[in-house]
């Protein structure tokens, strides 16, 4: 079964659609990429699954948790964070400050975590 599961998922801003039943799958372990020219609603579609669109139809299923119409911080307590691409990070703060900053609502041991970051991205 999927760690992560988004079927058919449609939304977008407003009254306008950017997505158009999007499906993604995401097994245990598994890094994925998603490529697309810009415009393509490769960040809606991020922004969805953390809550920060709004969703019309379809689902979002996360370690077996159903996480569709769920508010931003239900989904960081599910264990889903987001790192927007340029906007809101602290630039005072280091990468790993930053990286803390989204684990804050974590009630669990972040260091497993931390420490596959540094084996995939090393200091």
């Amino acid at each position: 079964m999927s760690l992560l599961a988004v079927t058919g998922l449609r939304g977008g801003y407003g009254d306008v659609d950017i997505l158009h039943g999007v499906s993604l799958a995401v097994e245990p372990g598994q890094i994925v990429v998603i490529v697309g020219p810009n415009g393509a609603g490769k960040s809606t579609a991020l922004k969805a699954v953390f809550g920060l669109v709004r969703i019309r139809g379809g689902s979002i299923v996360f370690a077996d948790r159903d996480l569709t119409g769920r508010r931003p911080d239900q989904i960081v307590e599910a264990g889903i964070s987001f790192v927007p691409q340029t906007e809101n990070v602290f630039p005072t703060l280091t990468v790993e400050e930053n990286l803390d900053m989204g684990a804050y609502l974590r009630k669990d041991d972040i260091r497993p975590q931390r420490e596959r970051v540094y084996e995939l991205f090393p200091p």
